[in-house]
């Protein structure tokens, strides 16, 4: 075998990683869910009648196509999937093995790909398999995968997006870029976090590391980027907002009209300067509270935008009328904010501690979370660094429920990810690994900025999603300092892509 022969063979086992330890963490994934199972870890179909985010089970089983299409409240991707699921049986039993089974690919797929790019990043096949291994027996990705939330969706997808994002600055190919803006698409399409901005700023930094392909590029984004800007037209057509969800003003309301002080608000009130919708404790709350908006709204004839509630008895968010409250809502909110911008930085400084709670602090987890009580408080005192472990965690903070090693975790990786960009654009040049570790960062950033900018009481759910990125980066710094501390080695892909040798077309 050439030396050039060679050089190829060992570049393909990182793009397409041996088989062996992939069939390890199978194994190991089997096992170690049998052990969880066991202990009482159940799949837990209840959200599908209560959660606001999931829509009339009846409509989904019935009315599937058109109440995805018209919903404004969310985009449409993680409905549909539910809703093919339960067009296939209404049997609970046969449910909770159809869910089990596709959050178990979704979370072994998320495993998986951490692995292959801790390996490709690092070169090391042990301590990509000791990442893998270690994320896969988290009790926070135990209890998600046994839940129907789009959280493990969104964890796959960007996992997806980061390992072709990889590929592409390895050896770019047209089919490669597509496939990834492919994926960021979908993820758009499942997760309003998720925006048109996000996708165009990761499609220029994408074009900026491959100056040779910046045509293939934007070229290969171009028809995702159209798929993309059809849901805001769809909803631009159905309530009159640009927007993937019409929710917005009802979400942020939490960290500013409604954190004043009833006094204070009756005052703001009573002077005009907010309406009296802001008076309400509750940011999402019932057809009956909000009564006038929906007398204003006539019957459209398309169910999922004309009932109030659901068949379960639990309130419809995707109401027309809900796209006036939260308008009404964005506007007391921006007002709160000019007149008390403190009490907006406060909230989301209580957003920023909550991003740093084990991810399994979380109250829909709770029953199946008790099942594994003493594997769940032991993780989080030792992985986590959480002083105070939560019996029953709330929405509530406390200071002690914070993760102190998941705080200086997340610290060491943003500060690294920001000297890897500063470096960047200092020296206008980037390896292959550096260029995906800043990749990795622009994620991380976005999901931490955006989710505790709008939200506040379940951050650490977003912090989870980016997990296996900031995993990632820890994994590449200890990589890399081993290696400077033998003797100042070149770790796997230090040279910047210039340097190496230029990929086929």
């Amino acid at each position: 075998m050439n030396r050039f022969t060679r050089q190829k063979v060992d570049q393909d086992k990182l793009i397409y990683p041996e088989p062996r330890p992939a069939l390890w963490l199978v194994g190991f994934y089997i096992l170690s869910r049998l052990c969880f199972f066991a202990a009482g870890v159940r799949f837990d179909l209840a959200p599908i009648d209560t959660s606001w985010q999931i829509l009339d089970p009846v409509l989904l089983r019935e009315n599937l196509l058109e109440s995805v299409f018209y919903m404004p409240g969310q985009p449409p991707l993680y409905n549909l999937v539910l809703g093919a699921v339960l067009k296939i049986s209404e049997d609970p039993l046969v449910l909770s093995i159809l869910f089990r089974g596709i959050y178990s690919a979704l979370a072994i797929a998320s495993v998986l790909l951490l692995y292959s790019l801790v390996r490709k990043l690092t070169g090391s096949l042990w301590l990509a398999f000791g990442v893998a291994l270690v994320f896969m027996l988290t009790p926070a990705l135990v209890l998600y995968e046994a839940i129907p939330y789009y959280t493990l969706m969104i964890l796959a997808l960007l996992g997806v997006i980061a390992w072709l994002f990889h590929l592409c600055v390895e050896r770019f190919t047209f089919g490669r870029a597509f496939a990834m803006f492919v994926a960021m698409a979908a993820l758009i399409y499942t997760r309003s976090m998720f925006q048109w901005q996000w996708f165009v700023v990761l499609a220029m930094f994408c074009a900026l590391v491959l100056p040779g392909y910046r045509k293939a590029v934007l070229g290969a984004a171009l028809v995702p980027l159209a798929i993309v800007f059809a849901l805001y037209g769809k909803n631009l057509m159905v309530t009159g907002h640009f927007a993937t969800s019409d929710w917005m003003g009802m979400s942020l309301s939490k960290l500013t009209t409604l954190a004043i002080g009833k006094d204070e608000r009756q005052r703001m009130a009573d002077s005009g300067l907010i309406s009296d919708m802001s008076l309400m404790d509750f940011p999402f709350n019932t057809p009956e509270e909000y009564a006038d908006f929906f007398d204003a709204v006539e019957p459209t004839g398309i169910t999922v935008l004309d009932q109030k509630r659901k068949s379960t008895g639990h309130v419809n968010y995707n109401h027309l009328a809900y796209a006036d409250v939260s308008e009404q809502a964005l506007a007391d909110a921006i007002a709160a904010v000019r007149i008390h911008p403190t009490v907006y930085l406060q909230s989301m400084g209580t957003a920023w501690l909550m991003f740093l709670r084990p991810a399994s602090d979380y109250p829909f987890l709770h029953e199946n979370r008790q099942a594994i009580e003493p594997y769940s408080r032991a993780f989080s005192l030792v992985l986590a660094g959480q002083p105070a472990y939560p019996d029953k965690p709330g929405f509530d903070l406390e200071m002690g429920q914070i993760g102190v090693l998941i705080a200086i975790g997340y610290t060491l990786a943003v500060l690294y990810g920001l000297f890897l960009l500063l470096r960047f654009a200092i020296r206008r040049e980037v390896s292959a690994t550096d260029a995906t570790l800043i990749f990795l960062w622009l994620n991380i950033m976005y999901v931490s900025v955006i989710g505790n900018a709008f939200e506040v009481d379940e951050n650490q759910r977003f912090r989870f999603s980016v997990n296996p990125f900031i995993a990632a980066t820890l994994a590449v710094m200890a990589w890399r300092l081993l290696g400077w501390a033998r003797r100042g080695e070149r770790t796997l892909d230090a040279r910047p892509m210039s340097e190496r040798p230029r990929p086929d077309r």
